[in-house]
């Protein structure tokens, strides 16, 4: 059970989007009650967006209280159109969205925090679709679920419907990006998985390949000057079979220690087979690195609005007053999210260097694309090719989103952060980026088996043991099946 009360962590909004149920205490439900007696009376003085007043370009129109422009406010926005999204993203939407009005300000009816509580914990959650939000409030979404809420759209599951809303609720509820922010936070804890599990994929290349642990170094590592390297170089001489030492990364999800950079590789680990490796093994620290620093980035801004409250307008309840502004406008998640998009992408072409390295006879002593039987078998060439595939997704997912702007509602509002789009092309870089890794895995570990590597007790052999689900048959075959079986051992490995 989660306790929701504004203060949820992104490893929270991931445990509610796989299914855990969550509570809200007594004690906030009674807060936000304060809070919106508050300001019924506050409305009631001072003009109010929403309240008073029509939307976007009708914000002068003046409205009167006729009990239904709340219920007409939710049916016109409840418009999205496209595929349906998953489940476990709604889910994180619900769990974000439960969570910001946990913290007294947007002046919603308390009413409504049990009955998002209940739609969690009955895991009825409302039907929403890809196309609506431009980064400056997921409308279509939460009004949407506003009227699932009501019975007017039916649920996912058995859901009692609550009475219609007023206009004391309406726009606050829908006045959130909720649903970017938790999509943004599944990203960040799928994004750190394959972070970690390419440390691991990384040293098997290595070890398979004789690496110059030289590059791992603490002089390297200063030498580098750059943030991340000093975490991807502990975690790879930690795999390596480092000396002590140790290294943390706080990306706003539940991380563990990673050894740091000691003096070099123990004995046992084999010798360097060069004195200079090509980038692939050799900068892969700095590459690496500045992909965790941007990840950590991108955890931390979700975290900070994933438990604010930046409802248009805000109730300031400390200085009774309205407060309209524009923080709804998500340019720092968006720009969080495409510099993640950009790091990720810069690591793909060395992902692609190692696999042609695994390829390479005259690296590896074997025979072309690590084949076996007759002369002229084509081994993983087509691995290489998949691979540069996923490549390609990941640069076209790195297309920076933030560049992207729209003039909406007569002009009203002039442009958009476009995070909404940011995080769909995050989401497609992480599928892109687990097929690469899942290419150089297959091929590390062909390579490690052919020249019957014997690694000592330690990460990197807990690592190859897990590994030893792929199938043994190097001869040629259809290798789809290797590369699924590849995708779904690397959550394992980043745990190692």
């Amino acid at each position: 059970m989660i306790e929701l009360a504004g203060t949820a962590r992104l490893t929270d909004v991931v445990a509610i989007a796989d299914g855990a149920p969550v509570r809200v205490p007594d004690a906030v439900v009674e807060a936000v009650g304060r809070a919106h007696a508050l300001t019924q009376r506050l409305v009631a003085e001072v003009p109010t967006y929403g309240r008073t007043t029509g939307v976007g370009a009708n914000k002068t129109a003046v409205v009167e209280d006729d009990g239904a422009h709340g219920l007409r406010l939710l049916r016109s926005h409840a418009v999205d159109a496209g595929a349906e999204l998953p489940a476990r993203a709604v889910r994180a939407m619900l769990a974000v969205r439960l969570n910001q009005l946990c913290v007294a300000g947007s002046g919603v009816d308390p009413v409504v925090l049990p009955a998002l509580e209940r739609m969690l914990n009955t895991d009825a959650p409302p039907t929403v679709r890809a196309h609506a939000s431009i980064g400056t409030g997921d409308l279509g979404a939460l009004a949407g679920t506003a009227l699932t809420l009501m019975g007017e759209r039916p649920a996912t599951g058995p859901l009692e419907p609550m009475e219609p809303w007023n206009r004391d609720s309406a726009l606050p509820f829908i006045s959130s990006n909720a649903l970017t922010i938790g999509r943004a936070c599944l990203v960040v804890d799928a994004l750190d998985r394959l972070d970690r599990a390419a440390a691991v994929v990384y040293a098997l290349s290595f070890r398979g390949l004789d690496g110059n642990p030289s590059v791992l170094s603490p002089t390297a590592v200063r030498a580098a000057a750059a943030p991340g390297v000093d975490v991807v170089a502990g975690r790879a001489l930690r795999l390596l079979g480092a000396g002590a030492g140790s290294a943390e990364r706080s990306a706003g999800v539940e991380v563990g220690a990673d050894a740091g950079a000691g003096a070099g590789v123990e004995a046992g680990a084999g010798q360097p087979a060069r004195i200079q490796d090509a980038f692939g093994l050799r900068v892969f620290p700095i590459s690496q690195g500045a992909f965790t620093h941007a990840l950590g980035t991108l955890a931390e801004q979700a975290g900070r609005v994933l438990g604010v409250a930046q409802e248009n307008p805000f109730f300031d309840l400390a200085g009774a007053a309205v407060v309209h502004h524009g923080a709804f406008h998500q340019a720092a998640l968006g720009l969080a999210l495409d510099g993640c998009n950009l790091a990720l992408a810069q690591t793909g072409p060395l992902v692609m260097s190692r696999i042609g390295m695994l390829n390479e006879p005259a690296l590896t002593g074997l025979r072309p694309f690590l084949a076996t039987g007759p002369e002229g078998a084509s081994g993983l060439m087509m691995a290489e090719y998949v691979a540069a595939s996923a490549l390609g997704e990941l640069r076209a997912a790195a297309q920076p989103a933030s560049l992207g702007s729209v003039s909406l509602s007569r002009g009203t509002e002039e442009d958009a952060s476009f995070a909404s789009q940011a995080v769909v092309q995050a989401e497609r870089a992480v599928a892109a980026y687990r097929t690469l890794l899942a290419c150089e895995l297959v091929g590390a570990v062909r390579l490690l088996r052919q020249r019957g590597v014997d690694l000592p007790a330690g990460p990197l052999h807990d690592a190859l043991k897990v590994t030893a689900a792929l199938p043994t048959d190097d001869t040629d075959r259809d290798l789809r099946n290797d590369l699924e079986l590849a995708e779904n051992l690397l959550d394992a490995l980043a745990r190692i």
